[in-house]
This record gives structure tokens, sequence and C-alpha cells, in this order.
């Protein structure tokens, strides 16, 4: 990564202001981590007081070869079990679904050295019967669709994730420049999540989530609820929309990178895309963080994001009852790839009056 030379508080001028809103003082003092995450305020995670009740190596020196089986031994209620992932790449496919509060773990200090990998991509054809990832099988499909593609799926609450990476690699081979798998293009069938979540009490620390279109899928609970994802001292890593959904999610002290090399020069691409409910006050909140790129990436080619207005055909988004996406970034380092908010993917032209994505006393970093 370059070194960052300047930062400057960012500076909008009136023609900007319609696509880059900022909050005001009072506007910011309510918006904060802890209204994001309420009656749930977690201490940061601490390695070192953690013994593990399962130890996973595929080479068979632990408790269990793969990292399923031990998730299947955890019991459905009761205290916090700890899973200690041995150095290593896991090729797994994972549905963490109905367990009791776990913490699952790598090597600390160095977060690559344990890898949870699968390479599977929405357009991806499957038989018609097989489940997609278990946690949402979708069984009458013929294809994984984007939440099957996910390499994780922990829809279970109070689950931690630390010193370890989360990676869907399913694109990898086109950003080598080997071309895109049939039925897939520029334009769909791309999407490849590394993690996705549909839980409440989610904390990950010194985490990397790696893919590129849609890398990290926060989920809301369908039968509704706190769905609380809070994300530090991490790394998401992706090219369009690698961080979206519904759900609540706070992601701090962490890096945001966008990746180079899958499309075509020129394409774009889009950090946050939430799709907040209208009655839910938070969706995303990037703090403190620091929103990078890859070498290649073009200056003002990225936007800072765009609301999801899931199930929403063009046209027919309906205040108070489509899908308003919530996101703020504020406090961050931003680098001079990224340009305003887009329109949103009902195809909405960005407005500050009546979108909830906003900025507030960021820099903008010369790299």
């Amino acid at each position: 990564m370059r070194a960052a030379l300047v930062a400057l508080l960012v500076w909008v001028s009136p023609v900007q202001a319609q696509e880059r809103p900022q909050l005001s003082e009072a506007q910011a003092a309510a918006m904060r981590l802890a209204d994001y995450l309420g009656d749930w305020q977690p201490a940061p995670l601490d390695a070192s007081t953690w013994t593990a009740d399962f130890v996973v190596a595929a080479d068979g020196s632990g408790t269990h070869r793969s990292l399923q089986a031990a998730i299947d031994a955890l019991p459905a209620q009761g205290r916090r079990h700890y899973i200690r992932l041995k150095p290593g790449r896991y090729r797994e496919q994972l549905c963490i679904q109905g367990k009791a509060p776990f913490t699952l773990y790598g090597q600390a200090g160095d977060a690559a050295a344990v890898q949870i990998v699968q390479g599977h991509f929405a357009a991806e054809p499957k038989p018609v019967g097989a489940p997609a990832n278990p946690c949402t099988p979708d069984l009458a499909a013929s294809q994984y669709g984007t939440a099957g593609s996910a390499t994780l799926a922990i829809f279970s609450d109070d689950v931690q994730l630390a010193h370890l990476s989360v990676v869907n690699d399913a694109m990898d081979a086109v950003r080598e420049g080997q071309g895109y798998p049939a039925a897939v293009g520029e334009s769909g069938g791309a999407q490849a999540v590394a993690l996705m979540t549909e839980g409440d009490r989610l904390q990950m620390q010194d985490v990397r989530l790696l893919g590129h279109q849609d890398t990290f899928f926060v989920r809301a609970k369908p039968r509704g609820g706190p769905s609380r994802v809070w994300l530090r001292a991490s790394l998401i890593a992706g090219d369009v929309d690698f961080i979206f959904g519904n759900g609540t999610l706070v992601i701090s002290d962490s890096t945001v990178l966008s990746r180079a090399g899958r499309r075509v020069p020129g394409s774009g691409g889009y950090l946050l895309a939430p799709s907040t409910a209208p009655q839910q006050p938070f969706g995303i909140l990037v703090q403190g963080s620091r929103l990078l790129a890859e070498p290649g990436v073009a200056a003002a080619s990225i936007a800072l994001g765009r609301a999801w207005d899931a199930g929403v055909a063009r046209g027919a988004w309906q205040a108070g009852v489509s899908p308003n996406g919530q996101a703020l970034i504020r406090d961050s380092q931003l680098g001079p790839h990224l340009r305003g908010w887009g329109a949103s993917t009902s195809r909405r032209p960005f407005d500050a009056a009546t979108q909830r994505l906003s900025e507030y006393r960021n820099q903008s970093v010369v790299e």
C-alpha cells in the first residue's frame, strides 16, 4: 500500500454538496458508534484470556479436521465456547445456525495465517434440489445466487471472530487475466460473498474479508429484532457493493480497500450498498477508518456507495414503504479514488433530501 502523503479535511464545493452531504455537529452527535450499537457495548476482544474447547487442524493434530465438524459439535445453548483454528487454508463452505455463543479465532497478530476459503458465485450452476449455502439452501434454484455463494454464513447470535481471514476467491482467476466463467460478466453473475451474517451481537476483530463484488453481506433477521455487527481493526476488500445489506453494521478503525484488476478499467464501483428498512434509523457506520485503493484504481472512479433498493423495480420505489438505505462515513481518511454517492439500484438519482447517505469530518488522503 502506498503511504499517505497529505491529509486534509474534506472540503465540499457548492456543486458537490448535493452528492456529498455533510452532517451538522448536532446530527453527528446522535449518530455515533454507541448509538448504532444501542444497549450492546462490548469490550475489545483479548485472545490471551481464551482457552480453546476445540482445536481445528487439517493434519489431525486437533480435536477436529474441519471447521464445520467443530461447529456441528457445539451445543445449541449454554456458555460461550472457544474454537481455535491452527494456521492453514480451510476450503469449506460453512453454515453456523442456532448455536450457543462461541468465539472462533486463529493466530493473534497474523490474520492471514488462517484462511477460510470457498469460491462459489451467483451465476454458478447447481442441481435443482441441492443446497447452495446450507443456511440459505434455495433448493428450487438452478444457480447458487448471491446469498448461496457465501463462504461463511453466521445465522446465530453472540458469535465472535478474531485473527483470521474469510475469502471468496471465485473471481481471482478473472483478476489474473483468465476471463469470466460462462454466464458472468461486468453486468452480472459475479456476486461472490465471503461473509454473510444474520444475527445480533456479532463481534469481529483483526479479520480480513476478501472478495470482489458483494464481499460482506449483513442481513437483518427476517422476523425483526436487532441485527447488529461490529467489526474493528480489520480489512474489507472488494470492488462493487462490497459492504451491503439491511442489518446494522459498525466498521471502526479498519481499512476498506477498493480492489483493481477484475473489472474493465473505467467501469467504476461502489463501496457501501445499504438496504435499511425505512423505519430503521441505523444502517451502516464507517468510523475512524481508512478508505483506500490498490494501485490501478483511477481517481474519482469509485462511489462512496448507493442505496440498495432491494426488491424494487426501476421507478417503483415508495417513500416510507421501500428500503431506504442509511449509511454514514465519519472521522475517516478517504483516498482520491472516491467520489460522491451514486444513484440507487432502482435508479433513483441521489438526493440528499430523501436518501440517508452522508459524511462527517472526513479527510482527503493523497497516496
